[in-house]
């Protein structure tokens, strides 16, 4: 099966991040979205997820649990599951769930 980038549907995750859905949805293995941020995206923590970041483009910090790293072009995150996280930045990331994102298992902090 194809998903085309071109017509995904996109919505606002917050005031300063778009997220187009290419493959998500409530019950499937895993999702895969690109992300375009542009500030701060806030301070989760998932109960259920493994999330996974391919920064496409621009530059980020990244925060997990304690430790802050610098992210560009190329990088590839992993945020295990029960780890506090944050992403700032001006970057297109692609952001992949497994297994598919859960709403109800990401706490704010």
């Amino acid at each position: 099966m194809i998903y085309k980038y071109k017509t995904a549907q996109e919505r606002n995750v917050g005031d300063n991040m778009k997220i187009k859905d290419l493959y998500a949805g409530k019950n499937m293995p895993m999702d895969f979205v690109i992300g375009k941020l542009n500030g701060f995206h806030g301070t989760f923590i998932n109960e259920k997820n493994i999330k996974y970041y391919f920064i496409i483009d621009g530059k980020a910090s990244v925060t997990i649990n304690d430790e802050t790293s610098e992210v560009e072009k190329g990088d590839v995150v992993l945020i295990p599951i029960n780890a506090k996280h944050s992403i700032e930045g001006d970057v297109e990331f692609a952001i992949i769930c497994t297994p598919s994102f859960d709403i109800n298992s990401e706490k704010i902090i």
